[in-house]
């Protein structure tokens, strides 16, 4: 029995892919501090980052810096030890209730090491970004069960009102909302900006979970990858080639991670085209040779991606998908007033 036990407690030591009890941040309010921070890639231009902030002022929140978003260690805004710090510091100040990063790039993972995961889940508060920060949501996640943000970051793309009011509704006002693609309507015309193309068709709910797909699979093998055992995950990219998305979805499939999900989600791919001089496959090709095998509810075309009209996705939060509609209804807030 002794031995039995120490292998349980082994294994629950060990485990990468542990659940933890889910938390939900607080959520926005008029005249809240929102901390901005690079934890990858430096931002080049003072002006990005002014601009930021008096888009974070125009919805009434007021805006620090993290000490390093000026700081230039390579390509990055500071050391790996530094932007950890930075992190950190905004998660144990009382006064900051959200942390937004600037800008993607690459080098969050970098600071993995150095993040204080304890703190964090002991100060909860809405962390946001996608592209490179992926590493962070997820990993953040799996670390402390803090629900993160796949949303807009503050000095990349233009907030457009379509997204703004995805976030306010979800950050500040708390709401559970369904999130589809955008619509226009007149007296004779109907029409998607965006077209969803539905891989299988279906209803599936669960725990939402992803972001980018190269950064995701370069998590693979890490114990900050949450498990997606019956999640439902979505995807996006940015400047790879059809090929390349095939091969990192056959990797997620070699992972074993295709056969564990419930639902499927691909947002936008932007610029990526063919380019392989010999003849190509297209992207919604690649997607049902993977997909469409699972027979599980999927679609490709969701407002999530490289793009300026975008949704704001909780990671972690219950969710109940329609592929043939390319809806996304949370069935829970994703903040915890």
């Amino acid at each position: 029995m002794k031995k039995l036990l120490f292998i349980i407690v082994c294994w629950l030591i060990t485990s990468p892919v542990l659940a933890l009890p889910t938390i939900k941040p607080p959520p926005l309010n008029k005249g809240d501090t929102v901390a901005f921070i690079s934890s990858g890639f430096r931002v080049n231009d003072a002006q990005d980052v002014q601009f930021a902030t008096e888009r974070l002022q125009a919805l009434g929140l007021n805006v620090i810096y993290g000490k390093t978003i000026f700081q230039q260690s390579g390509y990055f805004a500071g050391t790996d030890q530094a932007r950890a710090a930075d992190i950190n510091d905004m998660f144990a100040n009382p006064e900051v209730k959200a942390i937004i990063e600037l800008r993607g790039g690459w080098g969050s993972a970098r600071t993995l090491e150095y993040l204080d995961f304890p703190l964090i889940k002991k100060n909860p508060k809405i962390f946001m970004g996608f592209s490179d920060i992926t590493t962070l949501l997820l990993a953040i996640y799996q670390k402390t069960g803090l629900i993160t943000f796949h949303g807009p970051m503050a000095a990349a793309f233009p907030w457009t009102q379509y997204t703004v009011n995805y976030l306010e509704k979800i950050l500040f006002q708390g709401n559970a909302i369904t999130m589809g693609n955008p619509i226009i309507k007149s007296d004779d015309l109907t029409r998607t900006i965006a077209r969803i193309q539905t891989i299988h068709p279906g209803i599936a709910t669960g725990e939402i979970l992803g972001g980018n797909l190269s950064v995701l699979v370069s998590m693979l093998g890490s114990t900050y990858l949450p498990s997606f055992k019956n999640k439902i995950l979505f995807l996006e990219d940015t400047g790879e080639d059809v090929y390349q998305i095939d091969r990192m979805l056959t990797q997620l499939q070699t992972a074993g991670i295709l056969k564990e999900i419930s639902g499927f989600i691909f947002g936008q791919c932007t610029h990526c085209n063919a380019k392989v001089p010999y003849g190509s496959f297209r992207l919604q090709e690649v997607l049902e040779q993977h997909i469409s095998p699972l027979q599980i509810p999927a679609w490709n075309g969701a407002m999530i991606g490289h793009q300026d009209n975008i949704f704001t996705i909780a990671e972690g939060v219950n969710v109940r998908v329609d592929a043939s509609e390319g809806t996304i209804e949370m069935l829970e807030p994703a903040v915890n007033p």
